[in-house]
């Protein structure tokens, strides 16, 4: 099997637990490049003048590699894609995913198949949660922090029932605009369409919004660019 150009970094979880995962990894196609104690030992030895990796593997229920770990690598390494392994979504590791920009999360209850499948998704550029993690956001008060003023600006709108086109006007931005926001939200947050977003700013909210098919704009990553002028 081909190896992928990406180098894979796994951090913390105990050590058999490392080489299962490595040997899974690299039996796929990806190049790991260790498996490293903490995500300190992680950034020893690149700052050492190891490779960089493109992801990291994290396990996040390791308290030498978890959500405040997670946040300083995130804040010394903006570029890399960040994977985490976990047993539960608790409010830690929900906190540290909007907070931190985390492009993914894996059960460690889910097989090998599924941790292959999300790091390929992850480094193409999508993010991946599993399954409850919608319910498990909507427990928390901080899940929309991560969004910028004019992406709670649209995602308020959003949930009055604003279409697109509404919603444009109101801003005195085009539809197109209108959608790139919407699908840096969407991304932001998990979620696959406004009524999800619109539920996860207001939990309470019996939303009527009509989630509109308009292609892309639902479920996936932000691939074009708002208009000039219009990036707040």
């Amino acid at each position: 099997m081909p190896t992928t150009e990406a180098g894979i970094a796994i951090v913390g979880g105990p050590g058999l637990v490392s080489e299962v995962l490595s040997h899974v990894l690299s039996n796929s196609g990806s190049r790991v490049l260790g498996s490293y104690l903490d995500i300190r030992d992680l950034e020893a030895a690149m700052d050492a003048g190891a490779e960089t990796p493109r992801a990291a593997v994290v396990d996040a229920e390791d308290p030498s590699a978890g959500p405040e770990a997670v946040s300083a690598l995130r804040r010394s390494h903006p570029e890399l894609k960040l994977i985490l392994l976990c047993e539960t979504l608790s409010p830690a590791v929900v906190h540290s995913v909007v907070l931190d920009s985390v492009e993914g999360v894996v059960m460690k209850s889910d097989g090998p198949q599924e941790v292959i499948l999300a790091l390929r998704h992850v480094l193409d550029g999508r993010a991946v949660m599993p399954a409850g993690w919608y319910q498990a956001a909507l427990g928390t008060d901080t899940i929309t922090r991560s969004l910028s003023d004019r992406e709670r600006e649209v995602l308020e709108l959003a949930a009055t029932g604003m279409s697109n086109a509404e919603i444009a006007e109101k801003l005195v931005v085009s539809t197109n605009t209108v959608k790139y926001h919407l699908r840096e939200i969407y991304s932001s947050l998990g979620v696959h369409n406004r009524v999800q977003a619109s539920q996860l700013l207001n939990p309470d909210l019996n939303t009527q919004v009509e989630a509109e098919a308009d292609g892309a704009e639902d479920g996936g990553r932000a691939t074009g660019s708002a208009d000039s002028g219009d990036q707040t």
